[in-house]
């Protein structure tokens, strides 16, 4: 398989090191959360009328499981935190976008080498999770499929959004500054791959160990081609892949 590997970079395009990312993620993060948690109640508490504490509690705890809430939040926050990301860089003195987010083409074979890994990733995965008893498509999954009205909403958010704003954040932003910095590009691989391995908290402590490795997966690829285009794809081929699962398993 072809797997183009990066050249070294003699851009004078300048990222925030180290401190800068960290604080600066952690803005990206609380406002991530804050949208995430003002978009579901609006969504929870639209048309509802006689809205008592115990109702609310309800509604809210059913929430995770909602495909209408899932595909709402996952538009409301990438439209917001896209921008906020891209900002952030752009402050920056010296940056350079195309550079900082790896707005790199990359060449068919490379992304079809890629997409070969991630499928033999998958194949292996579900297979391990069948032998240990596991069930492939999540509980929480499988309820979102069911309840999402309309279920095409669902795909785009899964398949568009998620990725759009995941792989800008943590393979963009926040590998460019680890990369920069001490930890180098393997520990950004990891450190990005923990960090959104712990967003998933839907899931249980398996599914959240399978989400790491897929993210040590799509930081390997970002690292190799030196291109986000190539971890993106590979996400939103996976995520087509989960939804499809929930489909058709669910």
């Amino acid at each position: 398989m072809d797997i183009a590997v990066q050249r070294p970079n003699n851009s004078t395009s300048e990222s925030w090191q180290l401190l800068g990312t960290v604080v600066w993620g952690i803005g990206v993060a609380l406002i991530f959360f804050v949208v995430n948690i003002i978009t579901t109640l609006v969504v929870v508490v639209r048309g509802q009328h006689d809205l008592s504490e115990e109702k609310l509690s309800l509604l809210l705890a059913s929430a995770p499981g909602d495909g209408n809430v899932l595909s709402i939040t996952t538009f409301a926050t990438t439209l917001v935190c896209v921008p906020v990301v891209v900002g952030i860089a752009k402050l920056k003195k010296h940056s350079n976008i195309k550079d900082y987010f790896a707005l790199k083409a990359v060449a068919v074979r490379s992304l079809m080498a890629w997409l070969g890994i991630l499928i033999i990733f998958i194949a292996l995965s579900d297979g391990l999770t069948v032998l240990l008893g596991k069930t492939i498509v999540p509980e929480i999954m499988s309820a979102a499929y069911t309840s999402a009205r309309p279920v095409w909403l669902l795909w785009l958010a899964l398949v568009l959004a998620a990725p759009l704003f995941e792989e800008a954040f943590f393979r963009g932003f926040l590998f460019k500054g680890f990369a920069s910095s001490v930890v180098g590009p393997l520990g950004a691989v990891a450190i990005t791959s923990l960090l959104w391995a712990a967003i998933h908290i839907q899931y249980d402590l398996y599914g959240i160990g399978t989400v790491f490795f897929l993210g040590v997966l799509f930081g390997l690829a970002r690292t190799l081609t030196g291109s986000l285009i190539v971890p993106f794809a590979l996400h939103a081929v996976s995520n087509i892949v989960a939804t499809a699962e929930a489909a058709l398993l669910g």
